[in-house]
């Protein structure tokens, strides 16, 4: 969508997890269940104020050491979501993701970028699907990238992150009413991006009220 628009890219689930990749090197990432986040609170704190992070092409460098190989690795996939949910980790990013939408025009991805980063943004998409096709989605991008992990262990993982960030405090997963909704489930990648281009095209803007 990017490309075709000719702006640019931000991910912010891989800005996630190149602060829990962070924190896991250096030994304070929280549980899962973010229950000893309290305990750790002093250490990744500390980590994330001397850490730099910038973002190219696809490509994520944390310490002037690209990580991007590295985030979708099963430790940072199942802290991620306890990471996110530290209203600290979320201030640092929210700032760092408008500093790069104050620079050029972007496209945007993530959990919370019509709600909280970018509420006022021209065109706001809540694209879905269902957690049976995402994690068949998910397997298919490990299995190309060499890892195989069952559909079940996925599926699991990712209706525990859709619970664990629907109900966090600070910047709670939910389709604002503003945003087109896309149910992407029996779409292709190419109808989803036709979909989109359409709502843009169209001029259907994100409601203000």
């Amino acid at each position: 969508m990017a490309q075709r628009l000719g702006f640019r890219h931000l991910d912010t689930g891989a800005m996630y997890r190149a602060v829990t990749r962070r924190f896991l090197d250096a030994g304070c990432a929280p549980s899962p269940d973010g229950s000893d986040s309290q305990q750790k609170l002093p250490g990744m704190q500390a980590v994330l104020a001397g850490m730099r992070m910038e973002l190219t092409a696809l490509r994520v460098h944390v310490d002037g050491v690209d990580v991007t190989d590295r985030l979708r690795s099963q430790d940072v996939e199942s802290r991620v979501s306890a990471v996110a949910a530290l209203p600290f980790v979320r201030e640092a990013m929210k700032v760092l993701q408008r500093d790069v939408a104050a620079a050029s025009p972007i496209v945007a991805e993530g959990r919370d970028m019509t709600t909280v980063v970018f509420p006022n943004a021209r065109w706001k998409v809540y694209l879905t699907a269902t957690a049976e096709e995402r994690a068949r989605r998910r397997c298919a991008e490990f299995l190309q990238r060499g890892r195989e992990v069952s559909f079940a262990t996925v599926l699991a993982e990712i209706v525990e992150r859709d619970r664990f960030d629907m109900t966090r405090k600070d910047a709670p997963l939910f389709h604002d009413p503003s945003a087109q909704m896309v149910d992407s489930t029996s779409m292709t990648t190419e109808q989803v991006l036709q979909r989109i281009l359409e709502l843009v095209r169209d001029g259907k803007q994100a409601s203000r009220a």
